[in-house]
């Protein structure tokens, strides 16, 4: 993924660049892309508002950076298992707990993104939608990629893609209800997940036979 304004900054700009990275992701986290102004980021950032303009061109150029460096953080983390450890429920579970500690470390992000994904695409927001979407791709792969560890299947069959979304759904569906109920911690919602996964390839697996 590239942002809408590639500079190659020295070591001082690399600080100034993270800086204004760093205070957009808290505002747009915090109150909401449309609250970010750029006004906000450079108070927010502490910062001359030509740095922003020099990085990334725009306000929406500092969101596709956000987002962008979220990711990379994010992907990063997870685990990039090429073979089955324990059983199927074993290597679900570890999987689960693996990709809940990283949501949330990182729920600024996340925040964001999921704020994101449900804007309407119009024309102002198409890169935008375009980086959300790249995003959920590169989360699909590397989910896709797991269920043909676990199960076995081939990796670009429509039993590991349908096995990935109804994982990535649950990933989805639980982290919002957690920001939305921060009493209720991400692994105990998410406990169930990998009995569920069995069952949705068992049925996947008596439809095709």
């Amino acid at each position: 993924m590239t942002t809408a304004v590639q500079v190659t900054p020295n070591r001082r700009g690399a600080r100034s660049r993270e800086a204004v990275l760093d205070a957009a992701e808290r505002l747009m986290a915090r109150n909401g892309y449309e609250a970010a102004t750029v006004a906000a980021v450079v108070e927010e950032a502490g910062i001359p508002a030509s740095s922003i303009y020099h990085y990334f061109g725009s306000k929406e150029g500092v969101l596709l950076a956000v987002m962008e460096r979220g990711a990379e953080r994010f992907f990063q983390e997870l685990p990039d298992l090429d073979r089955r450890v324990g059983s199927r429920r074993d290597h679900l579970r570890g999987l689960v707990e693996v990709v809940a500690a990283t949501l949330e470390r990182n729920p600024n992000f996340l925040r964001i993104l999921v704020v994101m994904a449900t804007q309407p695409a119009g024309a102002d927001g198409r890169e935008v939608h375009r980086v959300v979407g790249t995003v959920r791709e590169m989360a699909l792969v590397r989910l896709r990629e797991q269920m043909q560890v676990v199960f076995g299947i081939d990796l670009g069959s429509a039993a590991a893609d349908r096995l990935a979304r109804f994982a990535l759904a649950a990933f989805d569906g639980a982290f919002v209800a957690q920001q939305a109920d921060p009493k209720v911690s991400l692994p105990r919602l998410l406990e169930h997940l990998p009995v569920a996964l069995l069952a949705v390839h068992r049925d996947l697996h008596h439809r095709r036979a």
